[in-house]
């Protein structure tokens, strides 16, 4: 009978996976959770691992090279991560003993290969004793570099943010990107009202407390299993992080207007937007993927929105889509800068040649968008990015080509304990070294 797998092993699996792009690591993740036969514990174990893993992969490395001298031939990935996940382990967890990591990666390391569990074990004993000790780049002379290595961003980020912020914010925004972020929910408003699902979670013995700027959401507190929360399944809430459901209330929905939600899926604008105006409005949800529609179609069926049908449509080319909606809500694709926190791949698979892409494909749907509002309507543009090129910049651009339509100022809009979130030249953004949420940003205009 083959030994149980434990939470290193579906970690190091996973990570081999992602390294070979075998798929996205929230997939990969939930794919090895689902077959493991894990415990809770160990299930969060796990999903520790792997995120801390990839969230710390390039310090990981810089402090492992320091260790390895010489390689067993043909050292393959795997036993790499086998040496990252208890790297890992060592340097940055201390609820399980550093001798109890070592120990399980030299007996994960005795199934792949002659010597390979005499080199694992030399170099995670080398790096209990030295780690400490390792010299970084030097946080004065060289300090994109220092941010680059010590919080595994690329130096691209690091120079950009270094030069927009200075070093304490930047590494404030770089720490913040590399936390575990919180499980945040959205009540949704067609079925339960806020008080009364944090009474029903917490007395399920479910930590939770209100969310402080968004007057709907609510964060769990030491909780990862979404789907065995009380009221998923019955469609009480949605997961949706606090400063995207600022976004919906932006759009001002109300009963009985036709609203457009671009580059929808997986849904969670959308079916707020119909909470929003009492599953009375038209919403059409648009999104180019097919997979993302199944999604966004289970979503809206859980949620019980019966106001909103899903078409697939590419926002970036002319749409099939009659113009005269009151409201066009468009969360374009963008470079992700703002969600590193819950996709930390994007600090590996981003090049700074991205953003400059980008903002000519928003610019073109936001232009899109703009052709699909009625005289009198109202244009809500949002990306969840840090990156000015994609919001501010990439707004001013457009108000001088589209004379017809003018900013509008959000402050109004926004529950009172969000306002501090409007910027002084009248957008929304958030960070998440500031605010605790997202980063996301956001404009809202008015067509003449």
């Amino acid at each position: 009978m083959p030994a149980k797998k434990t939470a290193r092993d579906l970690a190091v699996r996973a990570l081999d996976l992602w390294q070979d792009g075998k798929g996205r690591p929230e997939d990969l993740v939930k794919d090895a959770l689902d077959r493991s036969g894990l415990d809770t514990r160990d299930r969060a174990l796990a999903m520790e691992l792997f995120y801390g893993v990839i969230r710390n992969l390039s310090n990981l490395d810089f402090i492992l090279s320091r260790f390895i001298k010489e390689p067993p031939k043909g050292v393959s990935d795997e036993v790499r991560d086998i040496l990252r996940v208890a790297a890992y382990q060592v340097t940055y967890l201390d609820r399980i003993p550093a001798h109890a990591a070592v120990y399980e990666a030299v007996e994960q390391a005795k199934k792949k290969g002659k010597g390979t569990d005499r080199f694992v074990n030399g170099v995670l004993r080398a790096v209990l004793r030295g780690y400490k000790e390792i010299a970084y780049p030097d946080r004065g002379s060289a300090p994109s570099e220092f941010l680059s290595v010590k919080y595994s961003y690329p130096g691209w980020v690091a120079k950009r943010w270094l030069a927009r912020l200075g070093f304490d914010e930047a590494e404030a925004l770089m720490r913040a990107g590399n936390a575990v972020p919180p499980l945040t929910l959205r009540v949704n408003a067609l079925k339960a009202d806020r008080p009364g699902l944090i009474a029903m979670l917490e007395g399920s013995g479910v930590g939770c407390r209100p969310t402080k700027y968004a007057a709907d959401g609510i964060v769990i507190e030491g909780y990862t299993q979404v789907r065995e929360l009380p009221g998923y399944a019955n469609g009480l809430f949605a997961v949706q992080d606090e400063a995207a459901q600022l976004v919906s209330i932006l759009i001002a929905p109300n009963p009985g207007e036709r609203l457009l939600d671009l580059c929808a899926a997986p849904g969670g604008k959308t079916c707020h937007m119909a909470a929003l105006a009492g599953d009375k409005a038209e919403i059409t949800a648009s999104d180019i993927s097919l997979d993302k529609i199944r999604l966004m179609k289970e979503n809206i069926r859980r949620l019980g929105v019966r106001s909103a049908h899903v078409v697939q449509a590419d926002a970036g080319a002319p749409t099939p889509f009659k113009g005269g909606f009151d409201a066009v809500l468009l969360d374009a694709p963008c470079s992700a800068l703002g969600v590193v926190r819950r996709r930390p791949e994007v600090k590996y698979t981003r090049r700074e040649n991205d953003i400059a892409r980008l903002a000519r494909l928003q610019a073109g749907m936001l232009a899109n968008a703009a052709g699909l509002v009625r005289p009198g309507g109202r244009l809500v543009y949002a990306v969840c990015t840090t990156e000015p090129e994609e919001g501010e910049r990439l707004i001013e651009g457009f108000l001088r080509a589209n004379t017809g339509y003018s900013l509008d100022d959000p402050y109004k809009y926004m529950p009172e304990s969000a306002r501090e979130l409007v910027t002084d030249k009248g957008y929304m953004r958030t960070y998440p070294h500031r605010h605790g949420t997202d980063g996301f940003f956001a404009a809202r205009f008015v067509k003449r």
